[in-house]
């Protein structure tokens, strides 16, 4: 704890704090139109240097927030739910445990980033999405599907998600309070204060629920502060800081043996970043420190019956670079990471992870086409042990005309298990410390089509058909999954390196956008697809045992989306989705938002969730809540 406390007073006493990104892609607070003000060159900030979003060569995404307003999703989570390829697995309908698959990869496959900070949870990834951020502070969602090894290194095996924050040079103050049903009550309020060139906000926000079914209720705290500023011309640092503190019934949650369980977790963010600009040269530098918390009771009202404390810290530095010659752009960076952890079941443990990666890209044909190689070294200290691997990877694509790319890449990940997976201890569950970290290799191929020019992809100043379609597939060995054999139900779970495992998958996405002054129009129509088939290549070891996560993916998922204008003031949106999982039986999910904006500064909205009443389980054991509602309001004022 005191290297939090002392974290936090660093980077709020700091006085060179600054902005990554550029400020005209920030909207202006209380702004109620759908634009933002981008450039015609997208950018993207994966790891940190900012990048051309039309020179991508793999299966990158970018989801605005102001596009996504009108959604009925109550927090940046749930933003994911609506893109093919994602699987978000809520365990309650509040959003307050969640575990996200890509692609049909683990939760632990993946890595969650805020501005760049990774979230890394060495104990396990169920915690990955305990953020501390909020709807109105996220500007915009970076999705790399796909091994994102290269740019983001250990764990990110299937993908990434990178949530970016905004910050404005306006004072502006927003307040939401809403309410629905299952006694569900909460409030979000932001506050942009500016102080010179220095651009900084506020946001708090708090929600509770009595639950929809026996003891899964919640409470929900989040705390944020974000700061940027930019010193001369050439350089900018970008410091934040946030803390969530969550405790609700955990009835399904593991085990459906104790329906009393209870579980409270705590998470505190530090990050400072610091970018330099020279005529040829970048170069990024960051700091972060991670903690966590968590407390977990079989039996809520009786801690003494069987309870689990954990308390982990993660503290990373990284060094970023690029070199812009003739010949192309060099990439290059190094990682170091130590995690530790203090758990009343894990022990006291501690690890190093080291890395580094170089890439170059070539540009031809006027930036039509671009190849991409690179490699990626890391470092492993575990349990004695020194892993250690170069990964490479290669990209290309083309774009023969302005409205069309292809590409496709291949390349190589890897995943060290969790603190859980190795040494977790319980009646129904029992670690592995024999476990081999993880490796894949990830291929895919596909093309983008936009009515529009391709470079302006994500903007939204203009009307607009686009079409995604992806090819992929991922060969992973010694991948880890938890086992049992039925024959013997009484047996525990226990985590093993299971041969191969092959995913094999297609994604489709067709969508319209239309932008216009019309009373009664369309303003947006999208439609999703994804397929993925898993196959296995090992010994007899699943041939006579049931599988917890490695074959619980989606197989089959169908994805809508229309939002329309009633009038000036009254706008309507309707989502769907189709799940089928392998495994498991398949189900349908409708949700919509009404939302009416009487002024500028004043907007009220109706929620209603699966409208269908569709009885159905997305991850443990936890019935999902059938039909409801919720009501809200909010008010912004700005300078």
């Amino acid at each position: 704890m005191k290297h939090l406390i002392l974290a936090l007073g660093l980077f709020c006493s700091c006085s060179i704090l600054a902005q990554n990104g550029n400020p005209n892609l920030i909207p202006k607070f209380g702004d109620s139109g759908d634009s933002i003000p981008l450039k015609k060159e997208v950018t993207v900030y994966g790891k940190g240097l900012p990048e051309n979003f039309t020179d991508r060569s793999s299966s990158i995404q970018i989801i605005s927030m102001v596009q996504n307003k009108d959604m009925p999703i109550r927090s940046v989570n749930e933003a994911l739910l609506f893109v093919p390829g994602l699987d978000l697995r809520q365990r309650g309908g509040q959003g307050i445990q969640g575990d996200l698959s890509i692609r049909g990869g683990t939760f632990e496959q993946n890595i969650i980033l805020i501005n760049g900070f990774k979230l890394v949870d060495p104990q396990t990834g169920h915690h990955a999405l305990n953020l501390p951020v909020l709807l109105t502070n996220v500007q915009s969602i970076e999705l790399y599907k796909g091994s994102a090894t290269r740019i983001f290194g250990q764990n990110a095996m299937t993908g990434a998600v990178n949530f970016v924050t905004q910050v404005t040079d306006k004072f502006g103050v927003n307040m939401q309070v809403f309410a629905g049903d299952f006694g569900g009550v909460g409030t979000q309020a932001t506050v942009s204060a500016p102080i010179g060139k220095l651009n900084q906000s506020f946001s708090m926000g708090y929600d509770k629920s009595n639950g929809h079914w026996n003891n899964s209720d919640h409470v929900n705290q989040q705390y944020f502060y974000d700061a940027a500023l930019p010193v001369g011309k050439k350089q900018e640092v970008r410091a934040i800081v946030g803390y969530t503190d969550r405790s609700f019934g955990a009835n399904g949650y593991y085990t459906s043996a104790f329906p009393d369980q209870w579980e409270s977790t705590q998470m505190g963010l530090a990050g400072l970043s610091h970018q330099i600009s020279l005529k040829k040269l970048k170069f990024l530098t960051k700091a972060s420190l991670r903690t966590h918390r968590d407390e977990f009771r079989l039996k809520r009202f009786d801690p003494a019956f069987y309870t689990n404390k954990h308390w982990s810290e993660v503290m990373t530095l990284e060094e970023t670079g690029q070199w812009n010659t003739r010949i192309g752009t060099t990439g290059f960076g190094a990682e170091f990471r130590q995690e530790g952890l203090n758990s009343s079941n894990l022990g006291e443990r501690d690890r190093t992870y080291f890395s580094g990666f170089i890439d170059h890209k070539l540009t031809f044909l006027n930036r039509k086409l671009v190849i991409v190689g690179n490699a990626h070294y890391f470092n492993l200290g575990m349990n004695g042990n020194v892993y250690q691997k170069v990964l490479p990877g290669f990209e290309v694509s083309f774009m023969p005309i302005k409205t069309l790319k292809i590409f496709g890449n291949i390349s190589q990940s890897y995943r060290a298990p969790s603190y859980t997976e190795l040494f977790y201890q319980d009646p129904s569950n029992v670690g592995n410390p024999d476990l081999q970290p993880e490796y894949a290799t990830n291929a895919e191929l596909g093309l983008s089509f936009s009515w529009a020019d391709l470079s302006e992809l994500n903007s939204m100043e203009k009307s607009r058909i686009t079409m995604d379609v992806t090819l992929y597939r991922r060969n992973t060995s010694n991948m880890i999954d938890w086992i049992r054999y039925p024959a013997a139900m009484l047996n525990p779970w226990m985590p093993v390196n299971l041969s191969s495992v092959i995913f094999t998958g297609i994604e489709s996405n067709v969508s319209y956008r239309l932008n216009g002054n019309g009373v009664i129009m369309i303003r947006e129509l999208s439609l999703g697809y994804n397929y993925l088939d898993a196959s296995h290549q090992f010994t007899d070891v699943l041939g006579q045992s049931e599988s917890r996560y490695a074959f619980s993916g989606l197989r089959n998922q169908l994805i809508g989306r229309l939002t329309m204008n009633l009038t000036h003031w009254v706008n309507v949106t309707v989502a769907y989705r189709g799940i089928d999982r392998v495994g498991g039986n398949a189900y349908s999910l409708m949700d919509a938002k009404i939302k009416v904006n009487p002024t500028r500064n004043l907007s009220m909205f109706l929620e209603g969730n699966n409208l269908f009443n569709t009885d159905y389980i997305e991850a443990g054991y936890v019935q999902m809540p059938g039909r409801w509602f919720k009501l809200g309001m909010s008010i912004s004022f700005s300078e």
